[in-house]
């Protein structure tokens, strides 16, 4: 089964064919996304000018036809015999008051009803109810016109009255729903005098031949609206123009984009101040960006196709470019198996070419060197192994021709007096003192470090007789730290030597600890004859400089300058580092002391 491998495992020729796919198509998509996304937020734009232009227009012809209605309203005053009819007013003669019902009807059904679709019906209000109408409904005459709202408004103003929307009045039975206009009516010979009203009502015909024309697409659709929210005009019945209009309405806006039915709509609308209506534009959103969803989709096919072509240039340009990188990358591989023999073949004088070259000179000194390193770590093996068998020589010295047989004289002599347990417990704590030598390159805990003291100072006290006190004071804490094996013996054994053998006071050695925030000092200090001045900056300047006398066969270590010294602060040095160490102290005629410099915190034995 095959395993995705982790992208760090991928190959160079992996990552660049895949990350360059991902940029191309990236790139193709972004710009196609961002392309459509500002084509259709400008067409948008563009289409909700359009729009809004078109409602324009269609506003500035409707005020135009109202305006016609409203002038129609003024005929009456173009003709002399009309007016002299309406002011006359003969009681006593009925044919005159039939003929003056044909003149004024007959005017109203000849210059307003006739020329004019629109025109339903026309009264004229003054003694009488005289109309004409296009649909063959009777008049009421008998109706009381004098109450209704717009007729008193008319009484009052100069000015034409829109009547809104209304089933028509003063007519026998149910009329139709019409607008109409109302003017007041005044005598010619007395421009005081009211005679009445003229009231033309209207249908729509005029305004559906206005808005007619206008085509918002298939899912769009132009919609009429009073302030009832009654649908005067509407182009379409599958929108619904309420919902839209209180949409509009609430955000107080002329242009909106709305959702409905998870459709995308854009509103546009205008007022008509006259009549208080209001054109609503509903254009589909869907509808709009057809076009430039399919100019997108194209444009993105035809990206698609061109980045597969690149995509396959792509793949053999990289194949031919790494072939030389991974013929690198083989002979390196070889190079890790030890096989140096290998050679990039020197044929190309491009940046590879120069890599390849570069990588034969660098195998070639490579092969130099390691052959280099070989003959240099022999060497340093070599001088190692001598520095440590001189080093060893220089801690048996130290022991050997001093110690050792004078410990031995004083087991002989304890077991000729009878004092064979001691002889025995001394004979012990020699022998461990002298396994402690083959573990003087090892790590030990400071317990066992301090029993071999404990070991070597009971045997140096009881070859000296009662003139070697010691006291050790180490914290308990310390005691599972490991540490370098015989890190304190040298050092003791040199207070000892310059102590108790060279004068026959009592000699006091004291081994104390102390641990600081970042060291642990240890401090080793004895009563003996000390050191004088220029010792002293002898010895410090051959601790600073790490330098140690080789030992001289059958010469004693007191005629040394601080082998076993030098060798402890060499050795803490080596394993610690420079920061610790040794330092020492010393007043002639009254002792020395040696201060022992660890790291506070190190490695400590598992328990």
């Amino acid at each position: 089964m095959y395993r995705w491998k982790n992208y760090r495992e991928w190959s160079i020729k992996r990552k660049l064919l895949v990350f360059s796919a991902l940029f191309i198509l990236g790139s193709v998509y972004l710009e196609s996304i961002l392309s459509y996304s500002k084509y259709t937020k400008d067409f948008e734009a563009q289409s909700s000018d359009r729009v809004g232009q078109i409602i324009e227009q269609v506003s500035y012809n409707i005020d135009t036809y109202l305006d016609d209605l409203f002038r129609l309203s003024l005929s009456p005053y173009m003709n002399d015999s009309v007016m002299k009819a309406i002011e006359d007013n003969p009681k006593n003669s009925d044919y005159e008051l039939l003929q003056k019902r044909r003149t004024i009807e007959g005017y109203l059904e000849e210059m307003m009803i006739y020329p004019r679709k629109d025109i339903n019906r026309v009264f004229i209000l003054t003694d009488d109810v005289y109309t004409s109408g296009r649909i063959p409904i009777s008049a009421d005459t008998k109706s009381r016109f004098q109450e209704f709202d717009w007729y008193k408004q008319a009484m009052t103003t100069q000015d034409s009255i829109f009547v809104p929307t209304h089933t028509q009045q003063m007519v026998k039975n149910q009329g139709p729903k019409v607008f109409s206009i109302v003017k007041q009516l005044r005598s010619t010979r007395n421009t005081e005098k009211i005679l009445g009203v003229i009231k033309v009502d209207a249908n729509y015909k005029g305004i559906e031949i206005i808005c007619d024309k206008v085509n918002l697409g298939i899912d769009g659709g132009l919609f009429i609206i009073d302030e009832k929210h009654n649908v005067i005009y509407g182009n379409t019945k599958n929108l619904n123009a309420q919902k839209f209009y209180e949409a509009i309405q609430k955000s107080g806006k002329n242009m909106l984009s709305v959702q409905d039915n998870n459709t995308p709509y854009l509103l546009n609308a205008t007022l008509l101040p006259r009549s208080n209506w209001t054109i609503l534009a509903v254009s589909s959103l869907t509808e709009l960006n057809h076009k430039a969803k399919e100019t997108r989709n194209f444009g993105f096919w035809m990206a698609l196709v061109c980045s597969a072509l690149a995509f396959i240039l792509l793949y053999w340009f990289i194949r031919k470019l790494l072939a030389p990188l991974f013929t690198i990358v083989h002979l390196m591989k070889e190079v890790e198996q030890s096989n140096l023999s290998v050679r990039f073949p020197d044929l190309r004088r491009d940046e590879i070419g120069y890599l390849g070259t570069s990588f034969n000179r660098l195998v070639s000194r490579v092969s130099e060197m390691l052959e280099e390193n070989t003959q240099l770590v022999k060497k340093v093996y070599e001088t190692e192994l001598l520095q440590k068998e001189a080093q060893v020589q220089a801690l048996y010295n130290q022991i050997r021709p001093h110690f050792i047989f004078n410990t031995l004289n004083m087991i002989s002599m304890l077991m000729q007096t009878g004092k064979h347990e001691k002889a025995v417990d001394h004979i012990h704590k020699l022998s461990d003192l002298m396994r402690s030598i083959t573990m003087w390159d090892k790590e030990i805990p400071l317990q066992r470090e301090l029993e071999l003291l404990q070991a070597y100072l009971s045997i140096q006290s009881s070859r000296y007789e009662g003139r070697l006190d010691y006291s050790i004071q180490i914290d308990p804490v310390l005691y599972d730290r490991l540490l370098p094996a015989l890190l304190f013996q040298p050092i003791v054994e040199n207070a000892v030597i310059h102590g108790c053998e060279a004068q026959r006071e009592k000699t006091t050695l004291t081994i104390l600890s102390e641990t600081k925030e970042e060291e642990i000092l240890f401090t080793i200090q004895d009563t003996g004859n000390g050191m004088g001045n220029e010792t002293l900056a002898q010895l410090r300047r051959k601790l600073e400089r790490l330098e140690m006398e080789e030992p001289v066969p059958g010469k004693r270590v007191r005629d040394g300058l601080g082998i076993g010294l030098i060798n402890v602060n060499k050795r803490i040095k080596l394993k610690y580092g420079p920061d610790y160490g040794l330092t020492v102290d010393s007043v002639l005629n009254e002792g020395t002391t040696v201060w022992i410099h660890l790291p506070r915190y190190g490695p400590e034995r598992s328990r």
